[in-house]
């Protein structure tokens, strides 16, 4: 009986399988080019990068009254014109996507450095918790290091992190009630819960002393993005450093590109506290990565206010004297790993 029982074990085992090898030489590529389309530019990152850029929104997003209206990876790579920059991007992704296409792309890619967005405000709660995570989570779900048909059978039941709208708010609204925020100096507010609600209540006046709706719910969103403290425990933290990991494995030069903020619009709008913690915020991150071998590229600073195209959000988008300083910046950077393909004329 138990010889019997093995034997329709392994003859089991081997259907699993070769149903599998059917579902790899068939569909998986349809399905990856439907549920994961950055897929078809990671293929051909794989045999054509010398460098590849992952990005979000900041990378591409570009004013209408640009005259040059090139993403920051193209003006970075005009500093190499010996090397082939790819960019793999689209809207809100983050680090814990930024890992997965890693994987993807593979440790035997032509590729020679990975340049990793490094986006301050992804590690706040309402990012980590977005109502846009649900999208993102299900285009990974193929990417999984698991048999491909095992993960098209969990994409076909929703086995992935599926939380609705109303989880996720309930989420980031949990953390800016219970995280603390850190000073090392005294300040009445110790959550964003009670800073966000204190300018609801009191309002920002404008000249005449009237309030300000929108100069107020700007203030808030300030507040919102950028007031809290990193500290290991940050899911994206653990997400870079899982980066961190893979390129050295995979013998894989890497830059991280610490995006500007406007720091000009949170001194104005909230104070010196609130530029106090996003630079407390970037010295953490760029001693915890520098330490780890990793080169950041530092542009916390390197964009006025009045050079970003969205005056009345938070974002990292820029008009092109922005991007072009970001990229100069990264170029600065690369050119250590680079020295003799750096294009100084550029």
């Amino acid at each position: 009986m138990n010889r019997k029982l093995f034997l329709k074990v392994i003859v089991l085992i081997l259907i699993l399988v070769s149903i599998n090898e059917i579902y790899h030489f068939t569909l998986f590529k349809t399905d990856l080019q439907r549920h994961c389309p950055m897929t078809m530019q990671l293929d051909v990152a794989r045999e054509n990068a010398d460098v590849v850029y992952f990005a979000e929104s900041s990378n591409y997003s570009y004013a209408e009254s640009d005259s040059d209206k090139r993403s920051i990876s193209e003006f970075t790579a005009q500093y190499f014109p010996g090397l082939k920059f790819i960019a793999i991007d689209t809207g809100a992704v983050h680090a814990g996507i930024y890992k997965k296409w890693l994987s993807y792309l593979g440790q035997k890619s032509k590729a020679q450095l990975i340049i990793v967005t490094l986006n301050l405000r992804s590690f706040n709660a309402s990012w980590i918790h977005s109502e846009l995570e649900t999208a993102l989570q299900k285009s990974i779900v193929l990417l999984e290091n698991r048999p491909e048909l095992v993960n098209r059978f969990f994409l076909s039941l929703k086995v992935f992190d599926n939380k609705n709208t109303k989880e996720r708010e309930q989420d980031f609204l949990t953390r800016w009630k219970t995280d603390l925020i850190e000073f090392p100096f005294p300040f009445k507010y110790k959550t964003v819960r009670q800073w966000d609600s204190t300018i609801g209540t009191d309002g920002i006046k404008n000249e005449k002393g009237e309030w300000d709706i929108k100069k107020t719910d700007l203030t808030a969103h300030y507040v919102k993005s950028y007031a809290f403290t990193l500290r290991e425990n940050n899911p994206r933290i653990q997400d870079f450093d899982e980066i961190v990991k893979w390129c050295k494995s995979s013998n894989k030069k890497l830059v991280f590109n610490l995006l500007s903020e406007n720091l000009d619009y949170a001194d104005s709008l909230v104070g010196n506290e609130l530029c106090w913690l996003i630079k407390n915020n970037r010295d953490f991150l760029v001693n915890r990565y520098r330490n780890m071998g990793v080169i950041v590229a530092d542009n916390l600073e390197a964009v006025r206010g009045i050079d970003f195209i969205d005056q009345n959000w938070t974002t990292e988008h820029y008009v092109e004297r922005g991007r072009k300083s970001v990229a100069k910046n990264l170029a600065d950077s690369i050119k250590k790993i680079f020295p003799e393909k750096f294009n100084s004329s550029n």
